[in-house]
């Protein structure tokens, strides 16, 4: 199957331009960054801090098909009751859940899919909520400008990795959603502050019962909202999530998991660690290390889904196991639970969320070759 910016803007419903190839990797398994993986000689060298030279990003800065904001930015985002989308959304349909300073907000990916980015006011504060569908990521950001204003951010057409390559409004500089740096523009080295989004499934939200607002299809534009240019994450006929192929090409590849087998991501400092998702559902309590941190990758039961949390409560270090009805003991056989999005022990101590976001495996390693892979 051939794949590039003539099929992308066909899906998208937009006049299409030439195409181009790439063929995806096979499936493996290893360990350390590096092992088993494929670099084609004119790859950039990875620096000491596991991530590429700013500039040799911006040089692998590919044309996706849309002009800037062909995919238009939601920026007068309008919200409504759960009920009103019932007829919209499936209850496969996956939606991404943002919890930021005691406000709750629900995005489904059937309205993002067209829109890749929500410029949102939560909390009194600036965010902007996006969604890569070409590589399975989604995550909400903070930034300011130079003259210290929240920035806010569009398409630009573009793409680094297969990746969404946002601009912001106020300087033009760009900024590959997965890096969440700028590789180009004035604030070229500044780093947006990350918060997590949750993706579950709209009938288990609704089963939870929860009273959130829910991003409205009335967004001013005419798109096939209910529908998924790509394929979809539920049913046989998954399309782009589920086979091999890619449509853009990556700066390096590796086979230790298939492409698209999604991946937790998480930073901490100048440290990358890649969390096989499935595996961490799997055994529910997780407990790692990165950069010095311990981390735990906890399963939310409820939404089927992981959260990462520090496992650090003053000085102390915390290391979690599985008891019964999904809670967890720490080694003191102290009891803790995850409860609205809040992982609580038995005083009412609670654990800062570490930041992750969902990622397809070849995208996360194209962007962070020395990742860290967390195995069994």
């Amino acid at each position: 199957m051939k794949h590039g910016p003539l099929t992308r803007r066909r899906m998208l419903g937009l006049t299409a331009l030439g195409a181009a190839g790439v063929t995806a990797v096979g499936a493996g398994r290893g360990w350390r960054a590096g092992a088993n993986s494929e670099q084609s000689p004119a790859t950039p060298a990875a620096t000491p801090t596991g991530g590429t030279d700013l500039a040799a990003f911006a040089d692998e800065i590919a044309h996706g098909g849309p002009e800037k904001d062909g995919i238009p930015p939601i920026d007068a985002p309008k919200f409504v009751a759960a009920d009103e989308l019932d007829q919209l959304l499936k209850p496969q349909d996956r939606i991404f859940v943002l919890d930021y300073r005691g406000e709750r907000r629900v995005y489904p990916q059937q309205v993002l899919v067209w829109h890749e980015i929500v410029n949102d006011v939560v909390a009194g504060d600036q965010l902007s909520v996006t969604y890569c569908p070409l590589t399975g990521s989604a995550v909400a950001f903070t930034g300011r400008g130079p003259d210290g204003a929240p920035l806010t951010f569009g398409t630009s057409g573009k793409l680094v990795n297969s990746n969404l390559l946002m601009y912001d409004r106020q300087t033009d500089s760009q900024w590959p959603q997965i890096l969440g740096r700028a590789i180009t523009g004035a604030l070229t080295g500044t780093t947006l502050t990350e918060i997590p989004l949750v993706w579950t499934t709209w009938e288990r939200w609704r089963s939870r019962g929860v009273d959130a607002p829910v991003l409205s299809a009335e967004t001013g534009h005419i798109r096939g909202y209910g529908q998924d240019p790509y394929g979809s994450y539920a049913g046989a006929d998954q399309g782009y999530y589920q086979d091999d192929g890619l449509f853009f090409p990556v700066m390096r590849r590796d086979d230790r998991f298939g492409p698209k087998e999604i991946m937790l991501g998480v930073k901490v400092g100048a440290e990358r660690l890649a969390i096989p998702k499935q595996t961490a559902l799997a055994k529910g309590v997780w407990n790692l290390e990165l950069a010095g941190q311990p981390i735990a990758a906890v399963r939310d039961g409820a939404l089927e889904t992981v959260r990462v949390f520090s496992r650090r409560l003053g000085t102390l270090t915390l290391t979690f196991q599985l008891a019964e009805a999904g809670a967890l003991r720490d080694q003191d056989g102290r009891g803790w639970r995850l409860a609205d999005e809040v992982l609580t022990g038995p005083n009412g101590e609670r654990l800062p969320v570490v930041p992750f976001y969902d990622v397809m495996w070849f995208a996360w390693y194209a962007f962070f070759p020395e990742t860290h892979v967390a195995t069994e």
